[in-house]
């Protein structure tokens, strides 16, 4: 008599006993699987693999007086609906490790950027900047181009130039602007050229900054 069907059999019998013990144990372990992998047992092997699943990131979210987390595209559906303006006011909360987002009224919005206008020009006339350059970037742009592009940018900096830069987004698809300002501002530090970028605001999938040079006193690179 042939020994393959028995074991074969044993071997499916085997993994579902491991299945049932895991799936019985798991509520009594003390070690909490990390978030975004999930534990199963292959019932061909009897293995226990893991997979990677999707984490949707959180966000805080300022509105009025009141403060909520939940996730971007929640807050943006959110802001649509009262026709208010999603406004990234921090990149990355320190306690929280998250970013902070604020809901603002047109006028609310339209004050703060009178504001920050009122700000940059001061920040001009103390650092003597000679002008500004106006850099347009779509949000699906290659890798090759960017650099390209930020090497323009890089001149100008250099030049004592202000760089106002905007990432054109698709509706809906932030992520993929959020990825490009990223890349922009590890290249600049990259560079070692101390140039700061200021003043993010996001409307919908755009993203709109400037680069500022650093001050005259401070640059050690030539011109």
């Amino acid at each position: 008599m042939s020994l393959s069907p028995i074991l074969q059999n044993f071997r499916v019998l085997t993994a579902i006993f491991n299945r049932k013990l895991i799936s019985c144990s798991i509520p009594f372990s003390s070690k909490v699987p990390p978030r975004g992998v999930i534990k199963e047992v292959d019932p061909n092997t009897g293995e226990l693999k893991t997979r990677k699943t999707n984490i949707i990131p959180k966000i805080t979210l300022v509105s009025g007086d009141s403060v909520s987390v939940t996730t971007l595209q929640e807050a943006e559906k959110l802001s649509r609906r009262r026709d208010l303006k999603l406004i990234k006011i921090v990149d990355i909360d320190t306690k929280t490790e998250r970013p902070v987002y604020r809901m603002m009224t047109g006028a609310e919005y339209h004050a703060e950027d009178l504001k920050q206008r009122e700000q940059r020009k001061l920040e001009k006339q103390q650092q003597n900047i000679k002008g500004e350059k106006v850099l347009l970037i779509n949000s699906k742009i290659a890798h090759h181009d960017l650099e390209t592009q930020l090497r323009k940018a890089l001149k100008w900096i250099k030049k004592n130039f202000e760089v106002r830069v905007i990432i054109s987004g698709a509706s809906g698809n932030v992520e993929t602007s959020e990825k490009v300002y990223s890349a922009i501002d590890q290249y600049f530090k990259a560079e070692e050229v101390d140039a700061k970028l200021v003043q993010k605001r996001n409307k919908g999938a755009d993203i709109k900054f400037q680069i500022i040079p650093p001050r005259y006193k401070d640059r050690n690179y030539d011109l």
